[in-house]
């Protein structure tokens, strides 16, 4: 099991399974039996390089998630929606969260800890699977 730290939301978190599991009985179990707060809501969707789970957007971070046989693959995925310079949907939640109380420090760190939720949230939803 890998440590996490606030470093970890640049690279994708692997869960090392004792078994296979598909993308499809991962969200089934995700659906069942989520056990910790859910960060966002999340979708299964199908690319072009296969399906994948994703969360909403929050402060430009996407976590996805992909299965690969044994594997789980937490992804941090950085989603822009720049218009005239300034990403509009970042800027309105930071703002919301500024109003809500919050400070600057949890503006700037709220994409990591959003990413690290979600990856808490599958290491619990899969620690009686795991290695």
């Amino acid at each position: 099991m890998e440590v996490k730290s606030k470093t970890t939301y640049e690279r994708p978190i692997k869960y090392q399974l004792r078994e296979p599991i598909t993308i499809e009985e991962l969200y089934s179990l995700m659906q069942d039996q989520w056990t910790t707060e859910l960060p966002g809501k999340f979708r299964l969707k199908k690319g072009l390089f296969g399906s994948f789970i994703c969360f909403d957007t929050y402060l430009s971070m996407q976590p996805q998630i992909k299965v690969k046989n044994d594997s789980v693959h937490v992804t941090p995925v950085t989603v822009s929606t720049k218009s005239g310079g300034v990403d509009i949907k970042s800027a309105a939640q930071a703002i919301k969260t500024m109003k809500a109380g919050g400070s600057f420090l949890d503006v700037a760190l709220g994409a990591p800890d959003y990413y690290l939720k979600v990856c808490d949230g599958i290491e619990e939803l899969l620690k009686d699977r795991m290695m």
